[in-house]
């Protein structure tokens, strides 16, 4: 299977003037399947706007998905968008990367504003 990851800053709408910065990625074996990326995106003066973890994985109870959230430059939840599929499925689904892409730029607001653990903000 060719794997194409995803264009990040096409499904954040990172404006043009912003850098996305990778953090750094996981990726874990089975029963558990799937890799994580997390990345940074910068304003044109360098001030941190907002945290991403995307991901594209099996779960424990065998579910597929794909997705992501946005973090707040305080941690703060902000936005998450998921599919119910793994990203190549996606992209058959799509015919296309890019329109995968378009799929997942869809952003829904969570209920709670917790603070993001310290743990996933240092991954």
């Amino acid at each position: 299977m060719l794997f194409q990851p995803p264009v990040f800053e096409t499904i954040f709408r990172t404006p043009v003037e912003h850098r996305l910065v990778i953090r750094g990625s996981r990726s874990r074996g089975a029963p558990l399947d799937g890799v994580r990326w997390y990345h940074d995106e910068f304003d044109a003066a360098g001030a941190l706007v907002a945290r991403y973890e995307t991901y594209d994985e099996t779960d424990a109870a065998g579910q597929a998905r794909c997705g992501w959230r946005r973090y707040d430059a305080a941690g703060r939840l902000a936005a998450r968008h998921e599919v119910a599929m793994r990203w190549s499925a996606l992209v058959a689904l799509k015919q296309s990367r890019r329109g995968a892409e378009i799929a997942l730029q869809r952003a829904g607001i969570p209920s709670s504003s917790a603070p993001l653990s310290r743990r996933v903000l240092a991954a």
